[in-house]
């Protein structure tokens, strides 16, 4: 594996050093030293070569080491990665060595594998699934082959390599070639990274656990200048039980560009478009960009921006409310809002940086516990959002649905909102304890003592979730909906993410030495398939009355259930000085009340059920390893200038590390 990334490295930093010498050359001056544009080909198609068969050399390691150890969880990644699997791929291991030999993508052991039925199949749970990791490293790196095909093809108009934002090279003259029309020769073509994404994708569907393929997603993603999806990928390879560390200090990176970009438009005077007056698409990136700076604000603090992040997330919170009630924001959108904010909280709370920013000292950043309060505020602000326009849409279901018909009743923007609200809901089943802990803080005796943001609207969410669920239970009744018994697409996407805890359907526990790993938690069919769409969507809401169901039944739990209506319990939601009905949503306004910092609250509370693996949770992220995973991405988009070379060559070494 290292021996791969070693001759990329060499071949990386050759290609570099000859693309900058004939950049400094002057255009008409003879080039000494086979540092002409020919030498440059002559590179780059060696370069290709070698990647080309790299790529070889890992579709054959896996469709073999899959064969050797009998994965059989493994089938369904391959078959899509259209990686070959020999039809006796069910015989027991080393049955079937004849028969691969008559394959001709298997027939030549051109890459010195050992010979068939040398390899003992795994004998216990934990070997079976450190093979799975195994695998599921593979199929990255034949992902990043396929990264690294993309991102060094000059061919059909692409640029060069680090060159993404400038013009597509230069067509050489020939016959046929017309003239005029020059601005069709400086339209560089994008890049198609699909083949790298699907591998990364597969990788991480085989092993839920593992944070590396992610963190490749998270790279990709900023190459094409997507922070929004960057973000979630990266905050998605910390939340796991084997998270990639690094990806923290590279968050940091991405947060830091949106501060310095709005930094950037505030000097040069540029003023805040209000959302409402764009085009859709453009309020869609306007939005996806005020998200990824409250992180930023979160994470970084307030110095080069001058927000109040209690004010920015509030407008967060109303631009997501709007988005969604004139179905503008995609749906997958829609739950990727949710999940970055659990997904913060989480990091949050359980990774602490080692190299925390400068300005903390300064008063630029506030205190880690302040902070956990104005996300978890975040969170619930969020799920509240969506429980409103739920219950405006139930509040007046469509007039000409058909009585024995439920499917009609549900409304186009309430259905936008079911994967969200499920993912939503599964947190706080999750997080109960933890919610209703920070609720309690805030009528505790130290609450004038300490500076932070007020939760103390949480009896207005608790007003929200039973309203929206009585009128859910009664449109919907539960005995007449369909059960969800199979993962949907939300389930797939979010397998091994910590802080749902296990609670999606098709998750399994992260217990390393159980047998429910057998198998993965995938079914023979994998996600819920074969079902009509809206079916599938009333066994959404069937779920998310079960999980209110078990919320009311759950100890300590504000929310009562008598007969088929919920009920909000006022004593138990922050003490009986709390209003019974306020106007005011959690996170609309900024609130001055103090808050006893909900960091005081057992860190076990928001912790996976399996106490043991809360070691791995804690990881400190300060490795020091010698290579940095995304140097080139972060060079490209961010136009960083001037590195030495001596630099350059330990920025531009893109060895994948695998931690554990």
């Amino acid at each position: 594996m290292q021996t791969s990334y070693q001759f990329i490295s060499n071949y990386k930093q050759s290609v570099a050093t000859l693309d900058r010498t004939l950049q400094s050359a002057p255009r008409h001056q003879p080039r000494q030293g086979n540092h002409g544009p020919v030498e440059y080909r002559r590179l780059m198609q060696r370069f290709r070569q070698f990647l080309a068969e790299e790529e070889k050399f890992w579709t054959q390691l896996i469709a073999r080491y899959q064969r050797a150890f009998a994965l059989h969880e493994a089938q369904p990644m391959l078959s899509t990665l259209n990686i070959p699997i020999p039809d006796d791929i069910g015989a027991p291991n080393g049955t079937g060595g004849h028969e691969i030999d008559q394959n001709p993508s298997f027939g030549r052991n051109q890459f010195q594998f050992p010979l068939e039925g040398s390899t003992p199949p795994p004998t216990n749970a934990a070997e079976r699934e450190t093979n799975l990791a195994i695998l599921s490293k593979a199929i990255v790196c034949l992902g990043d082959m396929a990264r690294y095909r993309e991102l060094y093809n000059e061919g059909g108009g692409r640029p060069r390599a680090g060159h993404e934002d400038g013009a597509a090279p230069a067509r050489r003259g020939g016959r046929n070639r017309r003239a005029g029309a020059p601005g069709l020769d400086s339209i560089s073509r994008a890049r198609n990274y699909d083949r790298a994404i699907q591998c990364y994708d597969q990788a991480r569907f085989l092993v839920p656990s593992e944070g590396n393929p992610s963190h490749q997603l998270a790279i990709l993603a900023f190459y094409q200048n997507d922070m929004f999806t960057s973000l979630l990928h990266y905050y998605r390879a910390l939340c796991v039980r084997q998270p990639y560390d690094t990806a923290s200090e590279n968050v940091k990176k991405i947060l830091n560009k949106s501060l310095d970009q709005y930094a950037k438009r505030t000097r040069e005077g540029q003023a805040a478009h209000e959302i409402g007056d764009l085009p859709p698409r453009m309020r869609v990136d306007l939005f996806k960009e005020k998200v990824v700076l409250l992180h930023a604000l979160w994470r970084l603090g307030s110095d080069k921006s001058r927000l109040n992040p209690v004010t920015h997330a509030a407008d967060v919170v109303n631009d997501f409310g709007a988005l969604v009630s004139e179905r503008i924001l995609p749906i997958e959108s829609v739950t990727k809002v949710i999940v970055l904010s659990e997904g913060a909280l989480w990091k949050h709370r359980m990774i602490r940086d080692t190299s925390p920013p400068s300005n903390r000292r300064s008063g630029g950043i506030p205190d880690p516990a302040t902070v956990e309060s104005q996300i978890l505020q975040h969170v619930l602000a969020i799920h509240q959002s969506l429980l409103n326009i739920g219950a405006n849409q139930l509040d007046f279901p469509p007039e000409d649905a058909a009585e024995n018909d439920l499917a009609q009743s549900i409304t186009a923007p309430f259905r936008r909102t079911l994967p969200a609200l499920r993912v939503a809901s599964k947190w706080l089943l999750a997080n109960l304890k933890y919610v209703a802990h920070a609720t309690h803080s805030t009528a505790s005796s130290q609450v004038e003592e300490i500076q932070g943001v007020s939760i103390s609207d949480m009896p207005v969410f608790w007003q929200d979730y039973v309203r929206f669920y009585n009128a859910l239970s009664r449109l919907f009744p539960a005995q007449t909906l369909p059960s969800l018994l199979s993962p949907l697409e939300e389930d797939r996407e979010l397998r091994g993410f910590l802080p749902l805890r296990n609670l999606m359907i098709g998750d399994t526990a992260v217990i390393a030495d159980t047998d429910v790993r057998k198998g993965n938690g995938v079914t023979a069919s994998g996600p819920q398939g074969g079902d009509h769409p809206n079916e599938e969507q009333l066994m959404r809401i069937s779920d998310l009355l079960r999980d209110a169901k078990n919320l009311a039944e759950s100890p300590g739990s504000p929310i009562n259930m008598r007969g088929n209506t919920f009920e909000f319990l006022l004593e138990n939601a922050g003490g009986a000085t709390a209003p019974v009905i306020r106007a005011q949503e959690i996170g609309t306004e900024i609130v001055t009340t103090p808050i006893t910092p909900v960091v005081s609250s057992g860190v076990s509370d928001l912790m996976p059920l399996e106490s043991h693996v809360e070691e791995d949770a804690m990881t400190d992220t300060g490795r020091t390893d010698n290579d940095d995973p995304v140097g080139d991405a972060f060079r490209t988009v961010l136009n960083a200038e001037e590195h030495s070379e001596g630099d350059e060559l330990d920025d531009e070494l893109e060895v994948v590390v695998y931690p554990r």
